[in-house]
């Protein structure tokens, strides 16, 4: 009977720390599995949050041709920092039907401890989401209460413009977005196209 293939993902923050402790217990752990390593992603000096992870990103391309079918990883930490991006990763690998194993949260993603790790980091994601969006909501809320024009200005401002890509950046949809900030959905799509303020369609 083949043994299950699996693959391993570690990584480091900095160039001068080394994945080699996180590589020996990843195999260790695979070996008293009984699973078969077929591929190794290691990435150097690369953030947590960085959105940039070649390594990962190869991962990822992998995964989609059923290189593999468990990934092991030491930490949730080193998949990722981000509640969001931690949890694009995590679904994606689950659609893939591809089992994730941390060790040092001995989490295995197909087991009921697993699921219910999902579902936390499925309801974390989208309370940081509305906690978010209620922040945005209570500061245009405040700025009305001081007597501040609000309502659809004829020019925007920078911090609007930050705010719609912060939006944006949490998955907020466009009519969502267009909502919240209280601007028309042709200027949302403008602001994230990037377009210079002085350049931008009126709000209203």
């Amino acid at each position: 009977m083949d043994k299950i293939r699996s693959a391993i993902y570690a990584r480091v923050s900095t160039n001068d720390q080394t994945t080699e402790n996180q590589l020996l217990a990843l195999r260790d752990l695979a070996e008293r599995n009984g699973h078969q390593i077929v591929a190794e992603y290691i990435d150097h000096g690369v953030s947590g949050v960085a959105a940039k992870k070649d390594a990962r990103a190869k991962l990822l391309l992998d995964a989609k041709t059923k290189k593999f079918s468990v990934l092991y990883c030491v930490s949730i930490d080193r998949l990722s920092r981000s509640t969001k991006d931690l949890l694009q990763v995590v679904e994606e690998l689950n659609t893939l039907n591809i089992t994730l194993i941390f060790q040092r949260e001995n989490i295995d993603t197909k087991s009921a401890m697993g699921q219910f790790f999902l579902t936390v980091l499925s309801s974390i994601a989208q309370l940081e989401r509305e906690t978010m969006i209620s922040r945005i909501n209570a500061g245009i809320a405040r700025a009305k209460s001081q007597g501040k024009k609000l309502g659809r200005p004829s020019k925007l401002n920078a911090s609007l413009v930050n705010a719609v890509n912060l939006l944006r950046e949490n998955g907020v949809s466009i009519r969502d977005i267009s909502k919240t900030a209280n601007i028309g959905v042709g200027t949302v799509y403008a602001i994230l196209r990037g377009q210079e303020l002085s350049k931008l369609p009126s709000a209203a």
